[in-house]
């Protein structure tokens, strides 16, 4: 083999192709590198994506689920001084003041004063709104809570059936069932035994309390 070529002169040449060789190489093998790099970054991104679509899917869905079940209707009986009394369907979130607007507002005549505007509304309640001067013995209600009379007529949480569950205020046929299905499980040995019922939190348990019992 001739190798005329590895002459002394020519050797700055040879080693200047062979740095430029090795250079080609490092910058294409670094590239494939950064290819595949990112190309599991982007396998693994579009899984965490499909995760997070996934979660705020279900989250979406348990925050309508959950609004739904505390936002049910109820029916309320408006009566006195007001401009349009009768019976007013209103979401179980409402109050007193949302029931007068939905009458009409109060008449000139009326007596705000005796009223708690800001009472929390129970399904089937009747709210009076007395005129200015009446004597108080002969309202039968000032849209108080109405416990009093509930007390001799709670609704047993352990044996009631599905009817008889959604007249406790606040409580529609789903939340009933629920409580149905739990109770097939399990037995209620207190009243706030009832908040182990999925939908059933602090808030709507307070205007159930008043209605229900465990024996």
């Amino acid at each position: 083999m001739d190798f005329k070529f590895l002459k002394k002169d020519n050797l700055p040449y040879i080693i200047i192709v062979v740095l430029l060789l090795v250079i080609g190489y490092q910058y294409y093998d670094s590239h494939n590198e950064d290819d595949d790099a990112k190309e599991f970054l982007k396998i693994n991104t579009s899984g965490v994506t499909d995760k997070n679509k996934v979660l705020e899917s279900g989250s979406s869905e348990l925050a309508i689920e959950r609004d739904s079940d505390e936002n049910e209707e109820i029916m309320v009986h408006i009566s006195g001084a007001v401009n349009k009394p009768g019976i007013l369907r209103l979401d179980s979130n409402k109050r007193v003041v949302d029931a007068l607007d939905l009458a009409g507002g109060a008449r000139d005549d009326a007596d705000l004063d005796k009223i708690n505007l800001a009472a929390k509304l129970h399904d089937e309640e009747k709210i009076y709104i007395p005129k200015v001067g009446e004597v108080q013995s002969n309202i039968s209600s000032l849209a108080s809570s109405p416990s009093s009379s509930a007390s001799s007529s709670k609704i047993n949480i352990n044996s009631a059936d599905l009817n008889e569950l959604t007249k406790i205020p606040g409580v529609g046929e789903k939340t009933a069932q629920k409580i149905l299905d739990y109770r097939a499980n399990n037995s209620f040995s207190s009243i706030e035994d009832i908040k182990n019922v999925p939908g059933i939190g602090d808030k709507k348990f307070e205007s159930m309390k008043d209605y229900i019992s465990t024996y």
